[in-house]
């Protein structure tokens, strides 16, 4: 009996170990950018700045849509700079097609996860 037990408390130091070092998923935030007409918009352009109100660091990061109206933006290096407790982001987004004019939202996003937003631009 005791051998059972000395066996079952080895196996669940192996599981252990395992889950502990399995990789940590990318953090990236995917946007749709859709037109008044709830169309996709490629090469809109798209940027993130990180709500200091809310904790998050100072962050700037501007891309463009691709032919699909999709924008990607990988935050793990601003997540690495985090504290190891925090695991949420806090951005104000903002979004533009050939306009001058800026439609914005406010989003999160949490650490190892894919977080996906969806932006309607103004007229």
């Amino acid at each position: 009996m005791r051998s059972g037990s000395l066996v079952l408390v080895l196996l669940s130091c192996v599981l252990l170990t395992f889950a502990a070092c399995k990789s940590k998923e990318p953090t990236v935030l995917k946007v749709y950018v859709r037109s008044n007409n709830h169309i996709l918009v490629p090469d809109a352009t798209v940027r993130i700045i990180g709500d200091i109100s809310e904790g998050t660091p100072e962050y700037f990061e501007e891309t463009t849509t691709n032919s699909g109206g999709v924008a990607f933006f990988n935050l793990d290096e601003l997540f690495d700079s985090f504290d190891k407790e925090k695991n949420t982001a806090y951005f104000t987004l903002y979004a533009k097609d050939t306009t001058d004019l800026y439609t914005s939202k406010k989003i999160r996003t949490k650490m190892n996860l894919t977080t996906v937003e969806s932006i309607t631009l103004s007229e």
